[in-house]
Formats: C-alpha cells, structure tokens, sequence
C-alpha cells in the first residue's frame, strides 16, 4: 500500500516537473524570439465578403513566420475576400483582392452579355476597351410597340443605350480579342459589357423585342476629346 502511494506521489512531482519545465522553457523560447501583432478575423470570414476594420482584432505571432500575410488593416479594409478565411489565423495576401482586379469592371456597374453578328456590330470588329452605343432599328412605317408600352414608336431608329464599356469580346472560337495584348482580333460573336442598373433593363427590354421585329444594332461611341 505504501508503495502504491509513494509511486503515485512521485508521478505528481515528476508531472509538476514537467508542467514547470515547460513553462519556464516556452518563457526562455519568447524571451528569444521576436513577436509581431498581426490582424486575424474575429470570425470566419465567407468569400465574397467587403472587409472592414470591425471584422479582425489582433494576435502576437513570430515574426519569422508572417512573410506573405496582412500585417496592417489598411491591407485588408476595402478589399473583398476571394475565398474563405478563416478566424483566429493570419491572412494570406493572396486570399483578398480589390473588388476591381476580381470583377471583370466597375463593382459598381452589372456584367451582362448579348449576341451580335458581324453586319449589325461593325463587323464584327469590336474589341475589349471599346465603349460602343447600342440602337434599335425598325421597318420604316412598321407599327411596333415596345416591351410594357402602349403607344407605337415611330422612330425608325431609337438610341437605347450609350458609351457602354467593352470589357470581353467572344468570338466563334471562344477566345476574347483584346485591344492591349497581342492576342489575334475575332470576329465578334458575343459582348460582354459594363452597365448601369438603367441600361441593363433597355437593353434587356430590346433583347426581349428582337422577335416582336425591332433588330439591334451596335456601334462603336465617338471618342470625346
């Protein structure tokens, strides 16, 4: 029995031992080592997600080991999270962006594509970067209605949307032709444009009129100077 007991104490001691070792080992480890403040999510944070300055709080971490991660919050507000983050970590630059380097324009204006063909879109020969005016075209002395309207339009050629910003140009084989690289120029099939919330729904409405007998027809914008 009193073995038993003496075996148990020594195993107390020696577990006390190493619960002190530790500590005073991991205080002479911190003593020696150098520590940055780093911002960390308070929560995880899901992709897609604008950061503000109330979503980190921050964290010590080794200075050797935060090479590639925000270290201030002028790093991280404004910017948008590209994939999940998660908290109480250090945060990898690579997974935020600006809003404008993810989005393919302006986070403030909506994406949206229409099919063109070559003898309405001057060609064909549209090319990313260009700003490009989009009309609709109608027989002369047709009667058309448009889309949630009453009255006849008796314009044969009606302005619907104005310096649209080009922002990818699809042709028959997929590829965008660019303005600033050297890819080879297609003939455009497809437009992907920038617009505002009132030339999404004109051009939209359009789009929805092209079997009722309007036809759509694309120009490049004068440039302005």
């Amino acid at each position: 029995m009193g073995r038993r007991i003496f075996e148990a104490v020594t195993g107390i001691i020696l577990l006390v031992v190493a619960f002190v070792a530790a500590y005073f080992f991991q205080q002479a480890y911190k003593s020696g080592v150098e520590y940055r403040a780093l911002p960390v999510p308070v929560q995880e944070i899901p992709p897609y997600t604008m950061l503000t300055e109330e979503m980190f709080e921050w964290k010590d971490f080794p200075s050797a080991l935060i090479g590639g991660y925000a270290s201030t919050l002028s790093q991280l507000t404004g910017r948008m999270a590209n994939s999940r983050i998660p908290a109480g970590l250090p945060i990898p630059l690579v997974l935020i962006s600006s809003p404008e380097d993810y989005r393919l324009a302006d986070p403030s204006l909506e994406v949206l594509s229409i099919p063109v063909s070559a003898p309405s879109a001057i060609g064909g020969q549209i090319r990313e970067g260009d700003n490009v005016n989009i009309y609709r075209l109608l027989t002369p002395g047709s009667l058309f209605i448009p889309l949630g309207g009453k009255d006849p339009i008796m314009d044969s050629v009606t302005l619907v949307a104005e310096n649209i910003p080009v922002v990818m140009v699809i042709g028959d084989s997929g590829r965008s032709s660019s303005s600033s690289s050297g890819v080879q120029e297609v003939s455009a099939r497809i437009l992907i444009l920038a617009v505002t919330d009132g030339q999404r729904d004109a051009i939209l409405t359009l789009m929805g009129e092209l079997n009722s007998g309007a036809i759509m027809w694309v120009t490049l914008a004068p440039i302005e100077t």
